[in-house]
């Protein structure tokens, strides 16, 4: 569910730079969380021992994006009390304002609470890597990096070869013939001289 709500990242960016920053996060979302595992095991005395299967750190990257890059469309309020509100209970009515963003927070939250302690390390540095990635905290042009276009199926586009095409096909169009012999290109400048001396002849 988080991944499908997260969708809309793609959409926003566009098949490469979406494509980009997979490749770009993926190795440090892959190797962070073993290693702090690791660090914090003997601390712990055992207590972390294990991290959730799945991509859990790679959804709390792509979710960093969502909550920088995705504005809020509408805000609702949740009444708590069933009793009607009167002047001097109307504040003691207010339930908590949400957003239309609440479900995917409230789906990410449980995904990081969902294998606590382990799901909660790998949440945690899968958000500090996507706030890394848009603040190009990493090496070089860690955030401005992207993938060829062949790796998303673009094609590089060819500017001669694009004007040469549209140059025979419109001399293709300039030198058919109609079926009194006469070309394409000429039947229509006699149309339009033909309907520009209709209109003056109308209004003589």
């Amino acid at each position: 569910m988080s991944l499908y709500h997260l969708r809309i990242i793609e959409r926003l960016w566009g098949s490469r730079k979406f494509a980009s920053f997979l490749f770009s996060v993926l190795p440090p979302t892959l190797l962070l969380p073993p290693i702090i595992t690791t660090m914090f095991r003997p601390l712990t005395f055992g207590a972390v021992n294990h991290l959730p299967a799945g991509p859990t750190p790679l959804i709390f990257a792509l979710l960093a994006q969502y909550h920088a890059a995705i504005p809020t469309v509408y805000k609702y309020r949740i009444v708590i009390s069933t009793s009607r509100p009167t002047s001097s209970s109307a504040s003691e009515d207010q339930g908590p304002v949400l957003s239309d963003k609440f479900l995917v927070y409230l789906l990410a939250g449980q995904l990081a609470l969902s294998s606590f302690p382990g799901s909660a390390i790998a949440a945690s540095v899968g958000w500090m890597v996507g706030v890394a990635w848009r603040g190009e905290w990493g090496p070089g042009a860690w955030g401005r990096w992207r993938v060829p276009g062949w790796v998303v199926g673009e094609k590089k586009a060819n500017t001669g070869q694009g004007f040469e095409r549209l140059r025979r096909r419109l001399e293709g169009e300039g030198s058919g013939t109609g079926a009194d012999g006469r070309s394409e290109g000429e039947a229509r400048r006699r149309t339009l001289g033909r309907g520009i001396l209709d209109q003056f002849r109308g209004a003589f």
